[in-house]
């Protein structure tokens, strides 16, 4: 780098500086959003999944066996018996209104139907419209009707004098060891927060590249903007970018300390390969945001380009649906959002901890975004100079 570069950028940042500390919108859509959203994201999963959820029952019956069942219920991870209602119709009440998530009905002779062996009937309800809240409580009320069956056939079983050795053994044939590759706790914030938090910071990096450009054309200072860097376009963009640079990669290795040392989130491979992917990201992110304000230098439109942009990246990273299974187009057109990539570099390393070599295509493909700023520099500078465009 040539000398009289390195002084345009440095007259160019300095300027930003300024710039940012004259306005507090700077400072909240930076430092102070990143941090909220941690703190809130990292104490909302910081037990994992959402315990002791409220549900009611329906006990119709009444009797020894069925208050059994509810306290087995309510010993499950996941349920919190709040109610005991008289009626199926009050439960559903209730349900609406969304005091609860579920409800299970116990019918009447429930106990004389078990003891005579006429396979009676459980009913429960689940409001799926919360999806992780329903298939959690789903699970577990599921597990206790199975595990009640077992208990009731293990008694009668004993009564007719079956030997013990072999009562389980006819009860439950095949036992099934399932172990969950890279998430054993079944952590839910394991592969949300990793593509939630840096999905967020994309979208921040995306937004405040595309303000501190677009403010100036707003506020038609490009001529000072462009002074200041002596008609450089390429000292003006560098110069007024590198402290969002440093400001955003900062907190995303913040982020990144947060989740892997003390959250203990799984890190099969070297912390550092996830705080490379983090600064690709931020400024493969920054080179996006500077080809939308490029493509129109209007504040307005460029903002909302971002906003949308990075809001579809968090669906298009590949952590809720896999990206294998999506139609051919879709899958390419997802190769086009850098958060992406970082989930491949996540899952890979982070998860799996496979050799380095398996993710050198991601960490390639956010360094192909840095050309997509040469594609708008001369419009930028075009538009900087004749200030020949809408400002509201």
């Amino acid at each position: 780098m040539s000398n009289k570069l390195s002084i345009n950028i440095t007259n160019t940042f300095k300027r930003e500086l300024k710039r940012m500390l004259s306005r507090p919108i700077y400072f909240i859509s930076t430092i102070l959003i990143m941090t909220f959203t941690y703190v809130f994201f990292l104490t909302f999963f910081n037990q994992g999944q959402p315990t002791k959820m409220p549900i009611a029952v329906v006990d119709l019956d009444n009797s020894s066996i069925s208050r059994q069942f509810s306290r087995n219920l309510e010993v499950m991870q996941h349920i919190n018996i709040v109610m005991r209602l008289n009626s199926h119709k009050e439960a559903r009440e209730e349900m609406q209104r969304g005091n609860i998530y579920a409800f299970v009905e116990i019918k009447r002779n429930f106990d004389k139907e078990v003891v005579s062996n006429q396979r009676p009937t459980i009913t429960f309800y689940v409001n799926d419209a919360y999806l992780i809240a329903g298939s959690l409580i789903n699970k577990d009320i599921s597990y206790i009707s199975a595990a009640t069956s077992m208990a009731m056939q293990q008694k009668v079983l004993r009564a007719k004098g079956v030997d013990e050795s072999r009562i389980m053994g006819i009860i439950q044939p095949i036992v099934l060891d399932t172990h969950l590759i890279g998430n054993p706790c079944a952590n839910y914030g394991t592969y949300l927060l990793n593509v939630i938090l840096p999905g967020i910071l994309q979208l921040m990096v995306l937004m405040m590249t595309v303000f501190p450009i677009g403010v100036e054309y707003k506020e038609r200072t490009t001529h000072e903007w462009l002074r200041n860097s002596d008609n450089s376009m390429f000292a003006a963009i560098i110069g007024k970018l590198i402290p969002y640079t440093i400001i955003f990669t900062i907190l995303g290795i913040i982020g990144n300390i947060l989740l892997y040392k003390y959250m203990h989130y799984p890190l099969n491979s070297s912390i550092g390969w996830m705080f490379l992917a983090t600064f690709m990201l931020v400024i493969s992110s920054q080179a996006i945001g500077i080809l939308f304000i490029g493509i129109t230098p209007v504040l307005r439109d460029g903002v909302t380009f971002a906003g949308l942009f990075g809001t579809l990246g968090i669906t298009f990273a590949g952590s809720t649906f896999p990206i294998e299974q999506m139609p051919v187009g879709t899958r390419i057109f997802s190769n086009l959002f850098p958060i992406h990539h970082y989930f491949d570099i996540y899952v890979n390393q982070a998860l799996n901890g496979v050799e380095i070599h398996y993710s050198y295509f991601s960490y390639i493909a956010m360094l192909a975004f840095l050309v997509l700023p040469f594609i708008v520099f001369y419009r930028l500078k075009n538009a900087a100079i004749k200030q020949n465009f809408p400002i509201k």
